[in-house]
């Protein structure tokens, strides 16, 4: 005869099976998904913890989990798992095998979150994947920007931030002058760099106002409209931020410019900022309000709104939630399984990148025909860790033709996210205004073991600062191959990662001054750039790897 305490065992076992059923499937899908992803991880946690301009990157995470802890309602609704998520997950994961292989971090980074979408789709279906898309979406925030769009983002708002201090700087009487984004006092000079140039402080109030709009906002137009609200906010914060320092260092010297001013305006700033985002929100909050209220042609005083009645949610039976869990367990197993193999598969084709030998940039030669070479400048620290350059050269040359200045970076390797700085960034940078840009193409001879010359097509740019004027050449040089365009430069590096595991590439600057007025002079600079192109490329390719 059995005992009474057989049901209560019995509906024991059932309740911790449900539990283990509920809770397996989960486990197994996030351990494969930190396996497969430990490396992208691994870094992404390091550029937050290197890079102040997503140091913030540490609250998207937590923002994101709660997030998505406010919409459980939504989640406790049926489930329609769908092959659709299979699909998103299969195209991520070549997204990964393409970032990793091709050595483009932003690609590895931004498959993550195919992978997380396409997990839930598969998994649970698109109700769900509706409920979790925002807090999904939201870790883009923790993502940092590649460099070829940080470049392009980060110089305008240093040029922006230099003119506004100056224009503020001059309207107080105190006496300025800018070069780019270098601010000349009259006992001192500051520069503007990247952590000056508000787009850390754009990237956290954009974060702080997607949340801000989320969380206390359900009309999608308010919401978009205070998010974007946040980019001139941040630039004007930021300008201030900025002429306050001049204001501070034309007061106190450079000590008070760099000391507690510094750090305090920058918390001050931080707290106005947030202040000015939730003023313009009431403000937009109140002419949205003021548009509803407007009388309708149905005559309902709201705009014919109507509130639909929440239907009550059915809850399943506990049978019904058995079965389910039951056939959610096969559908993660498939996805761990596919996860974890990818992850086999991209360890055993990632090899150490290796370039041919060739001599060193330094013992390029001094003489080249007729020119006449001498060290320029040598860069700072900061300069070199700003470039990330591995090796370089940096020479005027002279010859009867005039004076040209001469510049190699070369990068062994682009795998950890460091990316050729584009002249059409820094000339501006340093004061240089582009007024002209063109492609041109020059006859150069090949190298000696070559014979046969060959033409290249190289970016050629008219720059002025002030009354001073320059002739700038330039182009991308790697594995043989000369380009013109920046973005198809990154996207062969990208290739050639894959299919030769290489990533090395050098930028190649010739710039003259142009000496004299009228066109004469224009056409002289012009010609001694590409003398000194048609002399020094066939020694080049033997400094760069082929």
């Amino acid at each position: 005869m059995e005992s009474p305490a057989a049901p209560a065992n019995v509906s024991a076992r059932m309740i911790r099976r449900d539990r283990l059923l509920l809770w397996l499937p989960h486990a197994l899908v996030l351990l494969a998904v930190l396996v497969l992803y430990r490396d992208v991880l691994a870094k992404l946690i390091l550029a937050w913890q290197v890079d102040e301009n997503y140091s913030h990157g540490f609250l998207i995470v937590p923002i994101a989990l709660y997030l998505a802890w406010e919409r459980r309602s939504a989640l406790a609704g049926p489930t329609r798992p769908s092959l659709a998520g299979l699909v998103l997950v299969v195209v991520s994961l070549g997204v990964l095998v393409a970032g990793t292989l091709g050595a483009e971090l932003f690609l590895t980074r931004v498959s993550l979150l195919g992978v997380l979408a396409g997990a839930v789709l598969w998994l649970f279906g698109w109700q769900h994947l509706r409920a979790l898309g925002f807090p999904i979406a939201f870790l883009l925030l923790m993502i940092p920007i590649p460099a070829i769009l940080f470049n392009q983002i980060a110089f305008p708002l240093q040029l922006l931030a230099s003119r506004f201090g100056e224009a503020a700087l001059g309207a107080a009487g105190i006496p300025v002058l800018r070069e780019g984004n270098v601010i000349t006092l009259s006992h001192l000079t500051l520069e503007v760099v990247e952590a000056c140039a508000g787009i850390r402080s754009l990237v956290s109030l954009l974060t702080r106002a997607i949340v801000y709009a989320y969380l206390v906002e359900r009309r999608t137009w308010v919401r978009v409209a205070v998010t974007l609200s946040a980019i001139p906010v941040a630039i004007v914060a930021n300008g201030v931020r900025v002429a306050g320092t001049g204001l501070a260092a034309q007061a106190w010297g450079r000590e008070g410019a760099e000391g507690f001013f510094h750090s305090f305006s920058g918390w001050a700033i931080f707290l106005v900022a947030t202040a000015l985002l939730v003023g313009v929100h009431r403000v937009i909050a109140w002419v949205a309000t003021a548009a509803a209220r407007r009388p309708s042609s149905n005559g309902t005083g709201l705009a014919g709104a109507q509130q639909a009645v929440p239907l009550p949610r059915r809850e399943a039976p506990a049978r019904s939630r058995r079965r389910f869990h039951g056939a959610l367990l096969p559908r993660a197993l498939t996805l761990s399984l596919l996860l974890v193999v990818s992850s086999v598969f991209i360890a055993r084709a990632s090899t150490p990148e290796v370039a041919p030998p060739a001599d060193r940039l330094s013992a390029f030669p001094r003489d080249v025909a007729d020119w006449r070479g001498e060290p320029a400048e040598r860069f700072d620290q900061r300069t070199m860790t700003v470039l990330g350059v591995d090796e370089y050269i940096n020479r005027i040359y002279t010859s009867q033709a005039g004076g040209v200045g001469f510049y190699v970076g070369y990068y062994r390797s682009q795998r950890q996210g460091d990316s050729i700085h584009s002249p059409l960034n820094c000339l501006p940078g340093t004061g240089w205004q582009p007024v002209r840009r063109e492609r041109v193409r020059i006859a150069v001879p090949g190298a000696a073991a070559e014979g046969a010359g060959r033409e290249i097509e190289v970016n050629r740019l008219l720059v002025e600062k002030g009354l001073d004027r320059q002739v700038v050449l330039y182009w991308y040089q790697s594995h043989g191959r000369v380009v013109a365009s920046e973005y198809r430069s990154k996207a062969l590096t990208v290739i050639d990662a894959m299919r030769r595991n290489r990533t090395d590439a050098a930028l190649v600057r010739v710039l003259s001054p142009i000496t004299g007025d009228g066109p004469s002079a224009q056409r002289a600079a012009e010609q001694a750039v590409v003398r000194f192109v048609q002399a020094a490329f066939p020694l080049l390719t033997r400094h760069l790897p082929e």
